[in-house]
This record gives C-alpha cells, sequence and structure tokens, in this order.
C-alpha cells in the first residue's frame, strides 16, 4: 500500500521539523524561515506532490468525490463583491468561456474569490483552502503569490499585456506560475493595417477616458498600451493622419457609461469626424457609441467610415450598426489553461511557461474572421 503523504513526510525529506513546515504552509512563523529552510521545504513539496487543502481532508473523511476547482482573482478588484467582477464586460467574457471549458475538459468548477483585505495572510490562506488552481488577472499581490507557494498551489497569471503590475513586497517571495498574456497594443496595429489595406488614410483613435493624462491617480494600462499601439502605427504610415480623442473623466470611471462620454465627445467633434474615414476605439462600448453617434449625425458607419472596437464583447455582437471587433482568440486561450492545470496537477516542478496567446479580428454580425495573428 503507498505510503501516505503528509507534514510528517515533508519535514523527513526536507530535513526539518513538522512545526516547521506548518509554520511555512501557513505563513504562521514567528521569525522569518531562512531562504534555505523555504527552499527545501518547498522543494519536498514539489516532489512529492503534496498540497495541503481541504479537498484531502474531505476524501479521508470518506466525503463525496470533490470535483476540482479553480479561483479565478481579479487583481486590481479582489476586494469587491463578486457581482461587480463578474460585471466587468472583459472579464466576463473570460469568465463564460473559461467556466465551459474547465467542466467540458476538466470536470472543474470555476469560484470568483473576494477578500477584504489583501494584506491578510489568514483570509488568502481561507480563500485557497480548498481551491486546485488559481488563476489572476492583471495585478500580481505579493501575499497572494507568497501564500500560493507555501501551499504548492499552481497559478496561471492571464494579462492583456506583455508586463503585468506587482503589488506589495516581494522580497523573498518565489514568483513561479505560468503567464499567459496577449498584447492590446498589437490589437490597435492590427485593425490599422487592416483599415490601411482597405484604402483608409484619415484615423481617429478615441481612447478610454481611462487613461494616465485625464486619470493620473488611478489609469488602465492597458488603455496607455492601446494609446501606444495607435502612435506606433500612425508613425510607421507617413501617408496618414491621425487624431486623438478622449472622453473627459467622468470621476467614478464605469465601462458602460463611456458609450455616452463618446456621444458627447463626437457630438462636440463632429467637424474632426466628418475628416475621418476610419475610427479605432478602444473598445466595443466605445466602438457602438462612436458608431451610433455617427449614424445620428448623418453619416454612413461601414461605408463613408469605418469604425472598429475591442473585446467581442456578447452585449454588441449584434448591434446595429456593425463594426469590427478585435479580440484575443479565446479558444486558443482556454485550451492553453486546461492544459496547463492539468500538466501543474501531476507536476510542479517544471519550468514556468510564458505563452503570447495570438489576436483575431471578427466583424459583429458575421460568422467571419478576416485574420488572425
Amino acid at each position: 500500500m503507498e505510503a501516505k503523504i503528509n507534514i510528517n513526510t515533508i519535514a523527513k525529506t526536507a530535513g526539518v521539523s513538522t512545526t516547521t513546515v506548518s509554520n511555512f504552509i501557513n505563513g504562521t512563523e514567528v521569525f522569518p524561515l531562512s531562504r534555505d529552510t523555504r527552499g527545501r521545504v518547498r522543494a519536498a513539496m514539489r516532489k512529492l506532490n503534496y498540497r495541503p487543502h481541504i479537498g484531502g481532508v474531505l476524501i479521508r473523511r470518506s466525503a463525496a468525490a470533490r470535483p476540482g476547482k479553480v479561483g479565478f482573482v481579479m487583481g486590481e478588484d479582489c476586494r469587491r463583491p463578486v457581482l461587480y467582477t463578474a460585471g466587468i464586460p472583459l472579464v466576463q467574457r473570460f469568465l463564460r468561456e473559461l467556466e465551459v471549458a474547465l467542466t467540458d475538459r476538466l470536470n472543474m468548477g470555476l469560484e470568483i474569490i473576494r477578500v477584504t483585505d489583501e494584506d491578510s495572510r489568514e483570509q488568502w490562506n481561507s480563500r485557497l483552502l480548498d481551491l486546485d488552481c488559481v488563476i489572476n488577472y492583471g495585478q500580481l499581490h505579493s501575499l497572494l503569490c507568497d501564500t500560493l507557494s507555501r501551499r504548492n498551489l499552481p497559478m496561471i497569471e492571464v494579462y492583456s499585456t506583455a508586463e503585468f503590475r506587482r503589488h506589495g513586497d516581494f522580497s523573498g517571495v518565489e514568483e513561479e506560475f505560468d503567464f499567459l498574456y496577449w498584447r492590446n497594443d498589437r490589437q490597435i496595429e492590427m485593425l490599422f493595417d487592416h483599415f490601411y489595406r482597405l484604402g483608409r488614410r484619415s484615423f481617429i483613435f478615441v481612447s478610454s477616458c481611462n487613461v494616465k493624462a485625464l486619470r493620473p491617480d488611478y489609469y488602465g494600462y492597458d488603455a496607455e498600451m492601446k494609446l501606444a499601439g495607435f502612435k506606433r502605427a500612425l508613425a510607421a504610415h507617413p501617408d496618414c493622419t491621425g487624431v486623438i480623442l478622449s472622453p473627459r473623466n467622468c470621476g467614478s470611471f464605469n465601462m458602460f457609461r463611456e458609450f455616452s462620454l463618446t456621444r458627447e465627445l463626437l457630438i462636440r467633434e463632429r467637424d474632426v469626424l466628418a475628416r475621418a474615414d476610419a475610427v479605432i476605439c478602444h473598445n466595443d462600448i466605445v466602438a457602438q457609441g462612436a458608431a451610433a453617434t455617427a449614424l445620428e449625425l448623418g453619416f454612413r458607419p461601414g461605408e463613408e467610415i469605418l469604425f472598429s472596437g475591442e473585446g467581442d464583447f456578447c452585449e454588441f455582437q449584434h448591434w446595429h450598426p456593425a463594426i469590427l471587433t478585435s479580440s484575443v482568440d479565446y479558444a486558443k486561450l482556454t485550451d492553453r489553461v486546461c492544459e496547463l492545470i492539468r500538466q501543474r496537477e501531476s507536476d510542479r516542478s517544471g519550468a514556468p511557461c510564458r505563452m503570447e496567446i495570438p489576436t483575431i479580428l471578427i466583424q459583429h454580425g458575421c460568422n467571419s474572421t478576416p485574420e488572425n495573428m
């Protein structure tokens, strides 16, 4: 019969006491453990594939078979109510695809993780207790990362830029996780090139109001990346002209409010709109606000002026007028997530994966996919 692996086994393998192992796992040491001690305990847990979570407890108590569970953490909003997080269009789009993939391919559930105090070790320990893997979107908190490492739980970082932000003190914290990303600055360049090939030469970029110039205290890094992508695309096409328009700062940021803010902006900038033949927008909400306003002002969206968004948000896939949108390839993203979860379930010793997921262009209202990257 195969010997049961517990903290006694880990302690013996690592050459430390069971108290040291327990303190390491739960982050309860009075004095910091040395780097060597932390490394030996972590290596023993990895070698024996030991993960101290409630699933093992339930099985030992002869409870019903427990399906696996993946936790989702929204880095910037982990303290907000879960329905707020699920209501963010980009996050909702990803979670919809992810939940179906986890259920169908891995028989695993999905749970949005919320903590009221992200600096509380006790809260992170409690919220991670029955998980098999964590997916973090965007900003990464040092205490979350440290708690996962101590509990030998795999994490997949997912984000829309090639770099993500770290929050908290990462000194002594092991950053051992997989990173899947797409480049939303390249999405903008891809849309620009597509319109250029269609003969368009006079561009407008309608940014989010959530940019550094308008909200220096807290701004969307992805919004800045898209802005940089447009500037780069414009510089690469000297025969084109381009204007950047930004809605006013609305104070309390709300993605859906960007629709009305875009309308307000383009009514004010009607003369600029009249000189354009292509409008690239920060996301699908902004794009639909721009296209609807152009229609209201007497222009013909899709003919005189082409419009594009980003995100492939479900809420706007059948709106009129139709727009072109860019999106991460969700099928490939969820495929890779499932592959990594399956791989880390049996082996935590492999080198972390860093992979860019391709972008696709989609014409809303049609089934065609003009390009992928």
